[in-house]
């Protein structure tokens, strides 16, 4: 069995592949993508031979998604297995058409949705409603291959084929969701003027775009300062660590997260999921295993914030390589890499790395402390983008 896992640096965004190979068989996951770029596109091609087995998308964030509307737009020919994507779930078959008042006012709802870059071609695409929902309804295959009922905590595990594994969901809890829909319902009042009372055709389009919109105004940036004249040592650290966690945005909430697991090799997929309802999952799933559950790889939720990796979660499921996926200015975060660095060893590890693909003082403040490294056994790795395991 070979193993590929692989980050792309797409900016603030994710965009994450999983390669597996068994015999001569192969299986094509990708997790997410914030922009598509050519990298991002040869790997498609090349490695993944325009073919995925499962495209999933952990949630409506446009650092999530807005790369893969650009790549189903571009690509109208790729083969695609399974979509799980938590989209609107409609609660009725008889849907009803927009009206002229709705037409209208959805109009104005696209033009305030960001740009999708067409990074192949380097230009703004000017096609403002573009959506992700749009592009799979659209094409018959897409179309078939998207999973509607919800990914939940409590969704079964999905066996891959030719012995390739498992997937098992940690996220979300269905309050989550059902908190996301009341916030939809809300806006669809605010900017539709009507109540929401029916289902309508393509209203998958119109959910997509008010939870885009939603997440420009609704950032869950608090309390992350960008690095300054500061002295970093190991009481510093347990400082950030300490710090209070507040609540994340709905739309995170609502993220997927997700392992893949297969004969004791195990990667964890955050997305942008809430580290207390990961806790609690794992608690149930590993409950007859010593924790903290070790894995392969942890790909840290929400580029590190301050607010998605806890003490908790880290006591609980820990791991010899961390991948921070895009980020900014201060994101990871002090509060984030100071829980996971100042974390005690479990007894199977003698160090952590972290990885990552956009670079920010934080992450260099770190990475230049020798004495701190060597004292707390981490290191911190630049566009070490890849893990690769063979058994």
């Amino acid at each position: 069995m070979q193993v590929k896992f692989q980050t792309f640096p797409v900016g603030a965004g994710d965009c994450i592949t999983l390669l597996l190979k068994n015999d001569d068989k192969e299986m094509h996951v990708m997790v997410d993508c914030g922009l598509y770029t050519q990298e991002v596109n040869d790997y498609i091609v090349n490695e993944f031979h325009s073919h995925i087995d499962y495209l999933i998308v952990t949630h409506i964030d446009n650092d999530h998604i807005n790369g893969l509307i650009e790549m189903l737009k571009s690509k109208p020919g790729l083969t695609i297995n399974h979509i799980f994507y938590n989209c609107y779930q409609r609660t009725s078959e008889n849907l009803q058409e927009w009206d002229e008042k709705m037409v209208k006012n959805m109009k104005r709802v696209y033009d305030h949705l960001p740009v999708v870059v067409d990074m192949l071609e380097q230009k703004i695409n000017a096609e403002s409603s573009m959506s992700l929902a749009k592009l799979i309804l659209e094409n018959d295959n897409w179309k078939k291959a998207w999973r509607r009922e919800y990914i939940t905590e409590n969704s079964l595990a999905i066996d891959l084929e030719n012995d390739m594994g498992k997937f098992i969901f940690l996220s979300p809890a269905k309050k989550a969701l059902d908190d996301l829909d009341q916030k939809y319902r809300l806006l669809f009042w605010k900017t539709l003027y009507k109540q929401k009372k029916e289902d309508y055709k393509k209203e998958e389009t119109i959910y997509e775009s008010l939870m885009r919109i939603m997440e420009q105004e609704d950032n869950e940036g608090l309390d992350e300062e960008p690095v300054s004249s500061k002295v970093f040592d190991k009481n510093a650290l347990k400082l950030y660590a300490a710090e209070k966690m507040k609540g994340l945005s709905p739309a995170n909430e609502a993220s997927i997260a997700f392992i893949w697991e297969h004969e004791g090799h195990r990667i964890l997929f955050m997305g942008d999921a809430n580290p207390d309802q990961v806790v609690k999952k794992i608690g149930d799933v590993y409950k007859d295993t010593p924790k903290p559950v070790l894995f392969d790889a942890i790909k840290i939720s929400h580029h590190g914030s301050a607010h998605s990796t806890s003490k908790e979660l880290v006591s609980i499921a820990d791991s010899e390589r961390y991948f921070v996926t895009g980020g900014a200015n201060a994101r990871p975060s002090y509060q984030a890499l100071s829980r996971i660095i100042i974390a005690p060893l479990p007894e199977d590890l003698s160090h952590r790395e972290i990885r990552y693909n956009r670079e920010n003082d934080i992450l260099k403040s770190l990475a230049s402390n020798g004495s701190l490294k060597d004292k707390l056994h981490y290191s911190i790795t630049a566009n070490a983008n890849e893990y690769e395991v063979s058994y």
